[in-house]
């Protein structure tokens, strides 16, 4: 008897490794499938690439430029102003943060994503235009920047809508003393 028990003690240690190497191997599966998805995502064209990863967006949201049917504020000499992240926060009366997608954060995707908005003469965001950055994050930056508002601006007493470059960053450690809450994502 005491032979048969020390067999089975055997064969329960050697499953029990076998388990433990079937996880292990799943893992590392999984971890290079995940590699090759991205690999193969970031390879594609940036159309492609941005079409893919980007839900519910209108096409000026990819390409194109936006186009004010309103007066835009612009210079003496008749020249739209952008204005930076900096001055957009300043003039924002509600802004969301970014969220980090589900899968950006596994994949632990970082990075900023710089896009141009347009906001109409009532202070609502009309038109979001992605300039760069990761495609897996571009959905989440694009849908965050049309939920934001700003003060109305005027210029010779007239409102006019403008133009903004706005830069979102997505993190995977925590908030910086410096950043704006309005403008990263973390997980």
């Amino acid at each position: 008897m005491a032979s048969e028990c020390g067999h089975i003690n055997r064969l329960e240690v050697g499953a029990s490794a076998i388990w433990l190497v079937s996880i292990t191997s799943m893992e590392l599966i999984c971890r290079i499938l995940l590699l090759v998805m991205l690999t193969w995502t970031l390879s594609l064209p940036n159309a492609a690439q941005t079409k893919g990863a980007v839900s519910e967006l209108s096409s000026a949201d990819l390409k194109g430029s936006c186009v004010s049917e309103e007066p835009l504020l612009a210079d003496k000499d008749g020249k739209p102003i952008w204005l930076s992240t900096d001055a957009l926060l300043k003039s924002t009366t509600h802004c969301t943060a970014p969220r980090m997608p589900a899968f950006a954060r596994q994949a632990r995707i970082e990075g900023d994503v710089l896009l141009d908005i347009l906001v109409s003469t009532k202070g609502e965001v009309v038109c979001v235009r992605l300039i760069s950055g990761h495609p897996m994050l571009a959905s989440s930056a694009i849908n965050a920047a049309k939920d934001w508002t700003f003060q109305p601006m005027k210029q010779d007493a007239k409102a006019v809508s403008f133009y903004g470059h706005l830069s979102l960053h997505f993190s995977t450690g925590g908030t910086a003393k410096n950043e704006n809450p309005c403008t990263v994502a973390h997980w």
